[in-house]
């Protein structure tokens, strides 16, 4: 199947609705620990540490916006055991309680943290080195609105599925960038031969080269959407695609071993080897 880039459309219902402004979009856009992506179907989804809070689908048969978030996050029952997640748009903006100036999308926000937050945690911190790919992506965004343009991009053509972390866009140049942990097991073999992240960064530039015309073309609509919707955006918008995909690793490593030193220095000299587009950073 041909990969389309035009499905998402800035016309689109979804994105005219929300520029109503409707109280729970408004809270999601203003939590700062929360950040909301555009996704290519035009649906709209948000997103605390990596993990869905909530997705936004405009249905024309009911024409109306409908939020669906995990049941939990509703302290409710899952609606089914192959679905657990609720619609919720008739009453996520009402208060919780009578009288209660708290809504619900107040209380949907607090449990999405209070479960994200509290994993691994121990004293409410939770070990560097138990830090998940997705707490870490989802740090890495919400500290980077002046370049973070996208995440999670997924798009499928007839040989190849692909998946890349984060999108950027340093003034006005889109950069692909995928994350990994240091200890990721893709990323280093026991041998010097090349590991499967050497293959899978090769495979993006392939794609990214292939398709650049209609990268930049779906970036620039994605772009104009998002400041429509007056969400975070680049200062410049997009211009020209980087065809060399970036990895970003992430060393949480906290205590130094031999084994663990002679690890990195064997990655990164495979990595320049292989001329590898990457770099590492320590912290958040």
């Amino acid at each position: 199947m041909a990969i389309t880039f035009d499905i998402l459309k800035p016309e689109a219902k979804i994105f005219q609705e929300l520029k109503k402004n409707p109280s729970w979009w408004a809270k999601f856009k203003n939590d700062s620990s929360l950040y909301i992506e555009i996704r290519k179907d035009n649906q709209v989804n948000v997103y605390f540490e990596g993990g869905s809070v909530a997705r936004i689908h405009y249905c024309s048969k009911h024409k109306k916006l409908q939020v669906f978030t995990h049941h939990k996050y509703l302290n409710l029952p899952a609606p089914s055991k192959s679905n657990a997640y609720i619609e919720c748009s008739g009453i996520i903006d009402e208060p919780k309680e009578t009288n209660s100036e708290i809504l619900v999308c107040d209380k949907v926000i607090e449990r999405v943290k209070t479960c994200y937050s509290q994993k691994h945690a121990i004293n409410g911190i939770v070990d560097k080195e138990k830090w998940s790919e997705k707490f870490i992506q989802g740090t890495l965004i919400t500290q980077s609105s002046d370049f973070h343009l996208d995440s999670e991009f997924a798009y499928n053509d007839a040989t190849d599925k692909n998946r890349i972390d984060l999108i950027r866009c340093d003034n006005g140049v889109i950069t692909f960038v995928e994350l990994k942990r240091i200890a990721d097991g893709r990323m280093l073999h026991k041998t010097d031969e090349s590991p499967e992240i050497v293959d899978q960064m090769n495979r993006y530039k392939y794609f990214i080269t292939k398709y650049s015309i209609e990268l930049l073309a779906y970036y620039q609509k994605l772009y104009d959407v998002k400041a429509e919707l007056g969400l975070p955006v680049p200062q410049i918008r997009p211009s020209s695609i980087n065809p060399e995909p970036h990895l970003l690793i992430f060393d949480n490593w906290t205590k130094e071993t031999t084994g663990r030193k002679i690890h990195r220095e064997r990655l990164i000299d495979i990595l320049n080897r292989e001329k590898i587009n990457f770099s590492i950073q320590t912290d958040l």
